[in-house]
């Protein structure tokens, strides 16, 4: 997927040094058309869970490991991971395994809705990378889920940049149309701290903020 900064910046950052040893998985995606997290949105993510030190992570949307495993070498944290198809499910947990993580990454077949709803488990850090049109619903199930303190990530939510377009086509307008309400609904509300980065395709931090803020 191409980001929403200019090409020749994206290149150079990526250029900078990236995550050698998860190589191979950035490769089985690309040859595959597996979408992962972009290179400069992968090192946000390595840099919040290590500056963060969360005990217990929580991603929405497996594919094939990328992200889980990459939060797993930053991290000592503990991770649930939702796919929804089972052929991705098992590609993910054979590259987990692959990289002996399989005692801190589960993968649970489930949609990601079902398990937010049937869940009674807290965590730290959230990161959402699943279904562009559930942002909303999402979010929502997530935050009674959110530890004191922690963090909601959200990638892909400028969508190629298309979220600033009036005119989408057809077949991304039900995304952009439910991202811009997203967007718009959580900047609305006057008990989170939001910061909308021009990263990768566009990343949300969100958490809430302290009674004193």
């Amino acid at each position: 997927m191409d980001g929403i900064v200019n090409p020749k910046v994206t290149d150079y950052i990526q250029k900078l040094g990236g995550f050698p040893e998860l190589k191979v998985l950035e490769d089985y995606a690309r040859d595959n058309y597996v979408p992962i997290v972009m290179k400069d949105a992968a090192r946000l993510l390595a840099f919040q869970v290590d500056q963060m030190r969360p005990e217990r992570i929580l991603e929405l949307g497996t594919a094939i490991g990328y992200s889980a495993i990459l939060m797993a070498l930053y991290s000592d944290a503990s991770i649930i991971t939702i796919e929804r198809e089972p052929d991705m499910k098992e590609k993910a947990q054979e590259n987990i395994r692959s990289f002996d993580l399989e005692d801190r990454i589960e993968v649970v077949l489930s949609e990601c809705t079902a398990y937010l709803k049937d869940t009674e488990e807290s965590f730290d850090f959230i990161f959402m990378d699943a279904g562009k049109s559930h942002y909303r619903e999402y979010f929502d199930l997530s935050l009674p889920r959110l530890r004191k303190g922690g963090t909601i990530l959200c990638d892909n939510v400028l969508y190629k940049g298309l979220v600033v377009n009036e005119t989408a086509e057809r077949k991304h307008r039900t995304n952009v149309v439910k991202l811009q309400e997203f967007l718009a609904y959580v900047h609305s509300r006057d008990d989170l701290m939001v910061s909308l980065l021009s990263v990768g395709d566009g990343m949300l931090l969100i958490r809430r903020k302290d009674r004193n803020e």
